[in-house]
């Protein structure tokens, strides 16, 4: 019965918002939208989310002005709490989030207090997985004794994290973790000065621009696959994947269900979301803005400059069935998770 009454509610609100199609054509005239990131400026998210905003501001009936805000802090977590607690239901603030955002909640991370559950959500910028580089001369170093090879993260919780997580566990690979980079284009940074050793990566440009300097690449994570396998990368095809690096070390039951729920988000993309109880009119402008700007070349050109060119958006109805199934975790599987942050990462 409540439920029946919730919902009835929440139609009556929608109608109040938009009592005929002309007005919901109209609502975004003269108004200013902002795109929330939670990283700082010259990381992946930075550049996703502002060609994002140029766009958006193209393709919504309007043409509104669109800004993107940076809001760093704590892997992200600073904005995903602000736009949970603050983030009013109008499709006027919006938030363009990671991969990290879907792993504090699958973790249940410290001081996390939103539910992307509960967001709603637009659509997603989806690239191919990340791959791991080095240098060469230090790869025979990670399963030898001695100094560890030193990985840059934000705070650990990283898709791409989890190959060096598994394979401190199940390898005996010799890591040691650097955490409180602000994003990835420091920790790029550091990787290239030799503060750290491995860094971790999908962005094509990126990879290609490392490789010229000499870095290698040695495992990579791969795309998460209907059959829970890891499917390569078609631009690394001679770079395992960590599955394959694994062999007969891969554990099974719940260490295995933890690693695919943290390293499959990295196969689901960034996703954007408008908030919580948002009215179905909105959405439905907004999804249909998204809709007409994946197919746009010029986005996807743009897109390539910042992200690679296998860049791509997935609408609603393709990305969201992912983000739900990756969120439906166990107790048993993020207990895990967080037992083999908190022995790696000693926090």
């Amino acid at each position: 019965m409540w439920n029946r009454v919730a919902f009835a509610a929440f139609v009556v609100a929608g109608l109040l918002v938009f009592p005929d199609s002309a007005a919901a054509q109209d609502y975004y005239k003269d108004k200013t939208v902002r795109i929330i990131l939670g990283f700082a400026a010259g990381g992946g998210v930075d550049g996703e989310g502002r060609v994002l905003a140029k766009f958006l501001e193209r393709a919504l009936p309007g043409n509104p002005t669109v800004i993107a805000q940076n809001m760093p802090g704590a892997g992200g977590m600073v904005a995903t709490n602000w736009f949970e607690q603050f983030a009013k239901p109008d499709g006027l603030t919006l938030h363009y989030t990671s991969t990290t955002s879907i792993q504090q909640q699958i973790l249940g991370a410290e001081g996390a207090k939103f539910d992307l559950r509960n967001w709603q959500f637009i659509g997603t910028v989806v690239r191919q997985p990340s791959v791991a580089m080095i240098r060469p001369e230090k790869l025979s170093r990670l399963s030898t004794a001695g100094p560890p090879l030193k990985v840059g993260v934000r705070a650990g919780d990283e898709s791409w994290n989890a190959i060096f997580l598994w394979g401190a566990e199940f390898l005996k690979w010799n890591l040691a973790w650097v955490p409180g980079y602000p994003g990835g284009g420091e920790i790029r940074l550091a990787f290239r000065r030799g503060e750290t050793d491995i860094f971790g990566t999908a962005g094509i440009q990126n990879l290609k621009e490392l490789a010229g300097e000499g870095f290698q690449p040695f495992v990579q994570l791969g795309r998460l696959t209907s059959g829970g396998s890891f499917q390569k990368r078609p631009e690394f095809p001679g770079v395992p994947t960590f599955e394959e690096t694994l062999g007969a070390k891969r554990p099974s039951g719940v260490p295995w269900q933890a690693y695919v729920s943290w390293a499959g988000s990295d196969s689901a993309g960034r996703p954007l979301y408008a908030a919580p109880k948002t009215p179905p009119e909105i959405m439905k402008l907004l999804r249909d803005a998204m809709a007409r700007m994946k197919d746009d070349k010029a986005l996807h050109a743009d897109l390539g400059r910042v992200a690679g060119e296998d860049t791509e958006i997935l609408l609603a109805h393709e990305g969201e069935p992912v983000f739900r199934q990756l969120l439906a975790v166990s107790p048993e599987v993020r207990d895990y998770s967080n037992a083999l942050t908190k022995k790696h990462l000693k926090r």
